[in-house]
């Protein structure tokens, strides 16, 4: 995953900044666990993310210990019980698995080291193959058509975010629900197509000067897309997944952190990556200047 979906830390009560800090330890313990230790590198904000949201849906148990973390060795932090929560072992399973198909994606794009990186890794993504052969499954056919997609150059960055849409719609069909959440089970679908919208959107904008450099498919640069143009289709993304969102029949705690995330949240990320550019550009009119005078 990206790392773009994670909480506007500022509006979260001191409670549920615990809370999210339990969730993403509580991956992170499950990724050692599940994969070996060295598979905690793979932890992301949006695995994250999918354990939390799956889990409040579902009504899973998600009993908190506390641990000491191998960062931080002095002191103990509350964590999500691993083991005992399956949204949390799915969230470590996907993590694994999209980590392998990103790693194999920079291989493509001219980065062999990241060949390198992988070794480390191997025995955890054929672990994770077995462990999830339809979301594996899955993964491998919707990036394939990504791939073509961004062979053929196309410069519609809708048609790229809906191909990853469906690759997220087929990771949320896929978690475990439990009984109390089958009824949400459509909802979770429909979510998981914007919300893979949103990261894909996020990404290619966060992106583009590096790939225009490079040389790489991005969709905002093949069709001039200004940020303008880059907000409409990030808003109206969001938005739609907070429209799938409402219709959620769901009552738990944890949900009031993924409502900062998607109300709050996603537009910090989409203003945080346009500041950066802002202030980039900014520092290479200074630089011009500098070397004129």
């Amino acid at each position: 995953m990206f790392g773009y979906v994670k909480p506007n830390i500022p509006e979260l009560r001191v409670r549920e900044k615990q809370r999210y800090e339990a969730w993403y330890c509580g991956l992170c313990r499950s990724l050692g666990r599940r994969y070996g230790q060295i598979s905690r590198l793979l932890l992301s904000y949006d695995g994250a993310f999918l354990a939390m949201f799956v889990s409040a849906c579902s009504g899973f148990p998600s009993p908190c210990e506390k641990h000491t973390c191998p960062t931080r060795p002095l002191a103990k932090k509350k964590v999500m019980v691993s083991g005992e929560n399956p949204a949390l072992d799915y969230a470590a399973d996907v993590c694994v698995i999209l980590a392998k198909f990103k790693l194999d994606d920079d291989v493509r794009d001219g980065r062999p080291m990241r060949a390198a990186a992988k070794l480390p890794f191997l025995g955890a993504f054929r672990k994770a193959k077995r462990n999830r052969p339809a979301v594996y499954a899955l993964v491998s056919e919707k990036l394939g058509e990504l791939a073509e997609i961004e062979k053929q150059r196309e410069p519609s960055a809708d048609l790229a975010a809906n191909c990853f849409g469906g690759l997220m719609r087929g990771v949320f069909e896929n978690a475990p629900t439990g009984e109390a959440g089958g009824e949400n089970r459509a909802v979770l679908s429909e979510f998981g197509f914007w919300l893979g919208r949103v990261i894909y959107l996020l990404d290619a904008w966060d992106d583009r000067e590096k790939d225009e450099k490079r040389g790489l498919y991005n969709p905002f640069n093949l069709c001039g897309a200004s940020r303008e143009d880059a907000e409409y289709s990030v808003n109206f993304s969001i938005n739609s997944a907070i429209s799938a969102y409402d219709l959620l029949k769901a009552e738990h705690p944890d949900l009031r952190i993924v409502e900062n995330i998607l109300h709050e949240g996603f537009f910090a990320v989409f203003d945080g990556i346009a500041a950066k550019a802002e202030t980039k550009a900014k520092k290479a009119i200074t630089e011009r200047m500098d070397k004129k005078s």
